[in-house]
């Protein structure tokens, strides 16, 4: 089971909110092991980023954040004031499952929490996407969600 890094409750309304879903606890945790094994993707071209300019540290132009990513993180900052989504767990959270050897510029710090909650909401817009029809989470939806990412993120 995973360590859920957005409380569950708040983490079911942003769902709610952004992509029309409703997510079950246990498709929650599915859906965050894909959020952290995508954290760890985006932090390893970031690293190569970071070390092919032969850069001191990592910066934000570093992560391959897309457009339609960026659009997602637009979403998620939209919801997490009304949800009162507390930023410093999420911080410290991500820091722990983030390893390298160059260390973050502190706007990337700073921008982690975002980074980590936009990425739940990627996988629910992919979800939806694939099945503008459905309401309720399942795991084969899950599932596809993340062939998706896989290929694209």
């Amino acid at each position: 089971m995973a360590e859920m890094i957005i409380p569950y409750p708040q983490l079911r309304s942003i769902l709610e909110k952004t992509c029309e879903l409703a997510v079950a606890k246990p498709r929650a945790e599915e859906m965050m092991d894909i959020v952290e094994k995508k954290l760890a993707d985006l932090f390893e071209v970031a690293y190569e980023n970071a070390k092919a300019e032969n850069s001191s540290t990592i910066k934000m132009r570093h992560i391959p954040i897309t457009k339609g990513f960026r659009n997602s993180m637009n979403l998620f900052r939209a919801v997490i004031k009304e949800e009162n989504v507390e930023i410093e767990p999420i911080r410290k959270y991500v820091l722990k499952k983030i390893p390298s050897d160059i260390p973050l510029e502190e706007e990337v710090v700073n921008g982690l929490p975002i980074i980590a909650g936009t990425l739940f909401v990627l996988v629910g817009r992919v979800i939806k996407a694939l099945h503008p029809e459905i309401r309720n989470v399942y795991p084969e939806h899950i599932e596809e969600a993340e062939k998706v990412l896989n290929y694209t993120l």
